[in-house]
């Protein structure tokens, strides 16, 4: 029997940050070989251990990344997170930087809303990320539901026995997200907040 939902586990790009044509743009820049299902299958799986997206030896993704989000790329996430930080844990487990997730949810005016931001400096993988939440800050898989866009998160939530909330206005659309078989696949912040209502 499931226990209330204490945590709420984000990922970053397509969830709380809105970057799928940013994304999208910057891994042309890195590989111009790219083709959109390219772009898409680089994040069927983890993004560091199976990369579809072939960088070049001076790849400079991060850090080009880093100059062009800003907060505007959050702003369709700063009312859900402020309402779902009232009665839970927030946590983030992204690919991308952990400081440059702390800089923009800073800017952002979010920052104070999450108990700890696990990105690329802490782990490549969001299996091991997931095991540092429930190792040291007490995360169990019975309290805690992740939120995702894209079926390699899936599959990394399933090896550590971790439900998801797949959304479907981020990177991945409900096809390439249902047979990873999430516990909820959704459209909208609306359904996101209703299914943790729901669930705590």
């Amino acid at each position: 029997m499931q226990t209330s939902l204490q945590n709420i586990v984000f990922d970053f790009d397509g969830v709380i940050a809105d970057t799928f044509d940013m994304n999208w743009a910057l891994s042309q820049e890195c590989d111009d070989t790219a083709t959109l299902e390219d772009f898409l299958a680089h994040h069927d799986g983890n993004v560091f251990a199976e990369p579809r997206i072939k960088f070049k030896p001076d790849n400079t993704f991060s850090a080009d990344y880093r100059k062009r989000i800003t907060p505007s790329h959050l702003e369709r996430a700063y009312a859900p997170l402020t309402r779902l930080s009232e009665k839970h844990s927030l946590y983030v487990v992204s690919s991308t930087r952990d400081e440059t997730i702390s800089e923009v949810l800073e800017l952002s005016g979010l920052l104070p809303h999450f108990t700890r931001i696990l990105g690329s400096q802490t782990h490549k993988s969001k299996v091991e990320k997931l095991k540092i939440l429930m190792r040291e800050n007490g995360v169990t898989p019975d309290d805690t539901i992740f939120i995702t866009d894209t079926l390699g998160d899936i599959r990394e939530a399933h090896q550590v026995g971790i439900r998801t909330i797949a959304e479907t206005f981020g990177f991945h659309d409900r096809a390439r997200l249902e047979p990873g078989e999430p516990f909820k696949i959704v459209d909208s912040w609306d359904e996101i907040e209703s299914v943790v209502q729901e669930l705590s």
